[in-house]
């Protein structure tokens, strides 16, 4: 009476074996398919020192249909540093759209005390603040040189974020101003002086009259130096 009950029970182990080695599997694609998206989103601008990690929202459904090694590529042109976002794998002809969602974490700055608009943003008016930047506004300071010597165009109470769009960029060289011009390449290095043709800020083009009378273009250093593009 034994052995019928016996073959049931190897018969039932044997076709539900399949199905738990199935789960490692699944799971394993999922993981290669995050850490590939990870990837993928290391390759986007990705300022100061942040750290970002994916959470993969597709469904079970969806996850199966995919192949095992799709081409992956970001749907759009999303520049958040956070949020849901879409993934377009392919494979072969077939394309499938995953969701998916990146959370962050980062060192940013933030008022020391209460500023006052209109002022010039020094260094000991703000401090750096380290945690999740998830739920923060867009526009965030991650590079304390990008934020002193800028004027607050609002009032920004202590503890709070600076974010891009409350400074307005100081003029680094003004039209008129004589300018040191610098022009390097393989076997040479040259410094000149000019005459600034425009207002510019730092990383700005700036046109510049030469000493011989040549209008050039260049970009304006921190220092106030102007490298000249060579295509010129």
């Amino acid at each position: 009476m034994k052995l019928p009950l016996l073959r049931v029970t190897l018969v039932t182990l044997l076709f539900a074996s399949p199905l738990y080695a199935s789960v490692p599997s699944a799971t394993t694609a999922k993981l290669r398919l995050v850490q590939k998206l990870e990837a993928l989103v290391k390759l986007t601008e990705n300022p100061g020192n942040i750290v970002r990690t994916v959470t993969l929202l597709a469904s079970p459904g969806q996850l199966s249909a995919v192949c095992e090694n799709p081409d992956l590529s970001l749907a759009g042109h999303d520049d958040r540093l956070t949020g849901k976002r879409t993934a377009v794998a392919r494979c072969g002809m077939r394309k499938f759209y995953l969701p998916f969602s990146i959370s962050a974490q980062g060192t940013f700055w933030v008022a020391s005390h209460s500023l006052k608009g209109g002022e010039i943003v020094q260094q000991g008016d703000i401090t750096p603040m380290t945690g999740s930047i998830d739920d923060l506004p867009v526009g965030l300071m991650f590079e304390a040189r990008d934020i002193v010597g800028q004027r607050l165009l609002r009032p920004l109470s202590a503890g709070k974020p600076v974010l891009q769009n409350q400074l307005r960029q100081q003029w680094r060289l003004r039209a008129g101003q004589t300018v040191e011009l610098v022009m390097s390449g393989p076997g040479f290095f040259i410094r000149s002086q000019g005459k600034a043709l425009n207002n510019a800020a730092v990383d700005d083009t700036l046109r510049v009259k030469t000493t011989g009378g040549r209008n050039v273009t260049g970009k304006v250093g921190r220092d106030g130096a102007v490298t000249i593009f060579l295509e010129q």
